[in-house]
C-alpha cells in the first residue's frame, strides 16, 4: 500500500520537472539562438509479485533533451547580425575557454575585435594586407588601416570599331595651333641632306646642328626667307622660326633612317620644337603632318593610377590603317597629355596593331610597343610604368575574338572599360557573405577580404552542455568540435543582417503544459486516494 504513495510522489516530481522545462522554453521565446528542450521519462524498476506478475514503482526523469531544429529568421538593420542557415555553431572564446553558440548578434568593440553581447571573441582566420587568408584560427580583429594604392598594370577594353570608318588625314589650317606627333617607331635618327654643312655620322654640338638646320632651310626654301634656329642646351630642343612669315614646306625623308618616334609642337607662326636626340633629315618638298587626335577614327579616355595612387588620364586612339589592304587593320596609340608627363611634352607611350577577320572578330593583336620605355607620369610615382592593354582573346590565340574588341558595321563605342589600379582608401564599412568572409569596403571603391568566420559541428550536438547565455561547451558525449568554413563538410551558410529566433513552438508548449498539469493532478489523486484507503484501514480498529 505504501508503494502507491511513493509512486504518486514520483509522478508529482516528474511532472513538476516537466513544467520547469516548459516554463524555461516559454520564458526564452524571444531569446535569439535559444534551443528548446523536452523532458524524457522512464519507469522505475518493478517488483515481482506472486504468480510472476510485476508491479511498477513509479517514474523517473530520464533526461532533458535539447532540440536543435532551425529557428525562424528575423531581418535586422545590422550587417553584423548573423544567422546560420543549416548545421553549425559560431565559435567563441575568452580567457576561460572555448564556447559555441547559435546566437549571432555581433559587434566590433573599441579595439576592433568582433565580439558577442557577452564580449566573447568570434573565432576565425585573419587575412593579410593583400586579402589572403591565413591558416591559424584566432580572435577576429578588424583594423581601420587604409588600403595602400596600387599602380595600374592592365587595362581591359571591350569595344567596337566601325567597319565603315574612313581612313582620315590631317588638314593644317591657317591660324591653328597643334601638337603634332610624328610616329614611325622607336627612334628618330636621320641625316641632313642639303648642304647645311654637316657630315653624316660625325658628332656635332647643338649649336653646330642649329647652324646646319638654318643653312639647310634657307637653301631649300625661297631665297628671300630667313630662319632663326636656337638650341636650348637645358631642354635639348631646337626652336626654328621663319623670320619672314612666308608659307614653306618641309619633307621628312625616312629613306635610310631607322624608325623614329618624337613629338613636334607646331604653331601658326611656323615655330617647331624638335628633340635634339639624334639628327634630322630635312629635304625640300611637302611636309605631311599627323596628330593622333585628328587622324584617329575613335578615341577613349582612360583613368589610370601610378604607384602612389595619383590618377592620370591617358587617351587610347584607334585609327583605321590604309596599309592593311583589306581594311581590317587598325592601329591604336596610348597618348598622355604634356601636362601629365615628366618630360612636359605630349608623348606616345604605347601602341600596337589590331587585325580583324571578315566576321568582325579579333584575328590577332600585335605585341605592345613602349616607345619611351613605359609611362612616365608626373606626381612622384615610379617611372617607366608598364601598362598592358587587353583587347580580348584573338582567334589565333584560341579565343572567339569577340570577348573584347570587335569590328562591326555599327558606330564605334566602348561597351566595357576597366583597369586594375586604385588610389589609397580608408575603411568605410564591412560586410559578411554566405561563406563567412568578412569583407571591407574602402573609400576608393575597392573591396578586400579581412577575415573569415569558422563554424563548428559535432558528431552528437545533443551531447553539448548548456552553460547559459545561449552558450554551449563540448563534452565526451558530443565529441570534439569539427571546425571549418561555412558551407563545407555539412556546415551551414551565413546570412547577414539576420538573427535566428528561438525554436520554441508556443502552441506545443501550451499543450505540454496542460498534459503536465493534468499528470500532476492525477498523481496527486493517487496520494489522496491512498491516504483515504489508509484512513479506512485505521478505522477498521474502531
Amino acid at each position: 500500500m505504501q508503494t502507491s504513495l511513493y509512486t504518486g510522489i514520483s509522478g508529482l516530481n516528474a511532472n513538476l520537472s516537466a513544467l520547469s522545462v516548459i516554463g524555461n522554453n516559454v520564458a526564452n521565446i524571444n531569446t535569439n539562438g535559444f534551443k528548446s528542450s523536452r523532458v524524457l521519462f522512464e519507469d522505475v524498476m518493478s517488483q515481482s509479485a506472486s504468480g510472476g506478475s510485476e508491479i511498477g514503482l513509479g517514474v523517473n526523469l530520464s533526461s532533458t533533451q535539447r532540440i536543435f531544429s532551425q529557428g525562424a529568421f528575423e531581418t535586422t538593420a545590422s550587417g553584423l547580425d548573423l544567422a546560420i542557415s543549416g548545421n553549425g555553431f559560431f565559435t567563441l572564446a575568452d580567457s576561460s575557454g572555448t564556447f559555441y553558440s547559435r546566437a549571432g548578434a555581433f559587434r566590433l568593440d573599441q579595439d576592433g575585435y568582433l565580439v558577442n553581447p557577452s564580449d566573447l571573441n568570434a573565432q576565425g582566420y585573419l587575412a593579410n594586407a593583400s586579402g589572403v587568408l591565413g591558416n591559424t584560427i584566432g580572435n577576429i580583429q578588424i583594423s581601420n588601416s587604409a588600403i595602400a594604392p596600387s599602380a595600374t598594370t592592365k587595362v581591359d577594353v571591350s569595344a567596337n570599331v566601325d567597319s565603315n570608318a574612313l581612313i582620315t588625314g590631317f588638314v593644317f589650317t591657317t591660324g591653328s595651333n597643334e601638337d603634332i606627333a610624328v610616329n614611325d617607331g622607336s627612334a628618330f635618327t636621320a641625316d641632313l641632306i642639303t648642304n647645311g654643312g654637316l657630315t653624316s655620322g660625325t658628332a656635332y654640338t647643338g649649336a653646330e646642328v642649329a647652324t646646319a638646320i638654318k643653312n639647310a632651310l634657307e637653301g631649300t626654301n625661297s631665297s628671300t626667307d630667313t630662319y632663326t634656329v636656337a638650341y636650348a642646351a637645358q631642354t635639348g630642343l631646337f626652336t626654328i622660326t621663319n623670320d619672314t612669315g612666308n608659307t614653306n614646306s618641309i619633307t621628312i625623308d625616312w629613306a635610310g633612317a631607322s624608325t623614329a618616334n618624337t613629338v613636334l609642337g607646331f604653331t601658326a607662326d611656323d615655330t617647331i620644337a624638335v628633340a635634339a636626340s639624334g639628327t634630322s633629315d630635312v629635304a625640300g618638298g611637302a611636309f605631311t603632318l599627323a596628330s593622333a587626335a585628328d587622324t584617329s577614327n575613335f578615341s577613349v579616355p582612360i583613368t589610370v593610377y601610378d604607384s602612389l595612387g595619383n590618377d592620370h588620364v591617358l587617351t587610347a586612339y584607334f585609327r583605321k590603317d590604309s596599309l592593311g589592304g583589306t581594311g581590317n587593320v587598325w592601329d591604336w596609340y596610348a597618348v598622355v597629355d604634356a601636362a601629365d608627363t615628366t618630360s612636359g611634352s605630349t608623348e606616345l607611350q604605347a601602341n600596337g596593331t589590331l587585325t580583324f577577320n571578315t566576321t568582325g572578330a579579333l584575328y590577332s593583336d600585335s605585341s605592345i610597343t613602349y616607345p619611351t620605355g613605359g609611362f612616365d607620369f608626373i606626381g612622384g610615382g615610379a617611372q617607366n610604368q608598364t601598362i598592358d592593354f587587353d583587347f580580348g582573346t584573338s582567334t589565333t590565340a584560341g579565343g572567339t575574338g569577340k570577348d573584347g574588341i570587335t569590328q562591326y558595321g555599327t558606330d564605334s563605342a566602348v561597351s566595357a572599360l576597366s583597369q586594375d589600379g586604385f588610389t589609397a582608401g580608408s575603411l568605410q564599412r564591412i560586410s559578411v557573405n554566405s561563406e563567412g568572409l568578412i569583407e571591407g569596403v574602402f573609400s576608393n571603391g575597392r573591396t578586400r577580404t579581412l577575415a573569415q568566420l569558422i563554424l563548428a559541428t559535432f558528431q552528437s550536438q545533443e551531447g553539448l552542455i548548456g552553460v547559459g547565455r545561449t552558450l554551449y561547451r563540448s563534452t565526451v558525449e558530443s565529441g570534439p568540435a569539427l571546425l571549418g568554413n561555412p558551407g563545407s563538410s555539412g556546415k551551414g551558410l551565413i546570412q547577414s543582417s539576420t538573427l535566428e529566433l528561438a525554436n520554441v513552438d508556443l502552441a506545443s508548449e501550451f499543450i505540454s503544459m496542460i498534459t503536465s498539469q493534468r499528470g500532476f493532478q492525477a498523481n496527486s489523486r493517487i496520494i489522496t486516494t491512498t491516504d483515504d484507503i489508509l484512513a479506512e484501514l485505521v478505522n477498521l480498529k474502531r
